[in-house]
């Protein structure tokens, strides 16, 4: 007995070396790639061509030799992944996470990848399932809200040919999920302006709420050009809602030359009316 109880001891402290060890080996490969693109962020000129495609060929090599002797390291096949996505092997890269899947069915971001590869492969009904279930994991999380609610729009006319909404219930799903997402991060500029475009999406455009919508992001605009982009918008609704004279007065201070072009197509539209 004693004898069996020394045996399970040994065996046990050799899987928790294993073990540490296989942690180590991944942080060291992770820690590698972090540097690399840490480098590339504060300079792109950096690395050359050749010395950037060698090192990135060097961390897949180090994921896959890590993988072939730990093939169910749920967190390895993340990082692999997501490092295959960046070099735009979404193939390889899809792989990678419907194994992550089938090993641990409960992780969001393996749900949200999964679906991105298959709304970027025209596959709506597939992506949106996956979709929602990233959400139901991690209902926190804006980005998987906001991912949501471009693929319900990309994909509406599908959605509704196949009876999964109705129009009214995709413009109503559509506006809450990009709601929900500006709630979460009510700070990031990009989900507003996408919140204030889905009110001009709507099968009965929702010109009254699109317009105090921009109101409130004019505040949240923290350069010239932010500020002006917006101004656009509001100058349309005006345009739209039949305050003309207000939409030209507005019009008259946006001034950049790099919104010119932009500024027309509003006058030429409001023109229209």
């Amino acid at each position: 007995m004693r004898l069996r109880f020394l045996i399970s001891l040994l065996l046990s402290a050799s899987v928790c070396a294993q073990t540490d060890f296989a942690t180590e080996r991944l942080y060291d490969i992770a820690r590698a790639e972090e540097k690399i693109y840490k480098r590339i962020a504060e300079d792109p000129e950096f690395y050359s061509d050749q010395d950037l495609e060698k090192r990135i060929n060097d961390l897949v090599q180090a994921y896959r030799t890590y993988l072939t002797d730990n093939p169910n390291d749920v967190n390895a096949l993340i990082l692999y992944g997501k490092l295959l996505r960046r070099v735009d092997e979404k193939e390889q890269a899809f792989q990678a996470f419907l194994k992550a899947d089938e090993l641990n069915p409960k992780i969001a971001v393996v749900k949200q990848q999964i679906g991105t590869y298959l709304a970027e492969t025209e596959k709506g009904k597939a992506a949106l399932t996956f979709y929602l279930s990233a959400i139901q994991l991690e209902p926190e999380t804006a980005v998987y809200h906001f991912a949501l609610g471009k693929l319900l729009h990309e994909f509406e006319e599908e959605f509704l040919s196949d009876g999964i909404f109705t129009r009214d219930a995709l413009d109503r799903e559509t506006l809450k999920a990009f709601r929900s997402a500006t709630k979460l991060e009510p700070e990031n500029f990009s989900f507003q302006m996408r919140l204030g475009e889905a009110y001009y999406d709507l099968a009965s455009p929702d010109w009254k709420r699109a317009l105090l919508h921009w109101d409130r992001v004019r505040k949240l605009a923290d350069s010239e050009i932010l500020t002006q982009v917006v101004d656009l918008h509001r100058a349309c609704v005006l345009g739209k809602l039949g305050r003309f004279e207000e939409a030209e007065a507005l019009l008259k201070t946006i001034q950049l030359p790099s919104l010119e072009k932009s500024k027309q197509t509003v006058i030429d539209e409001i023109k229209q009316f």
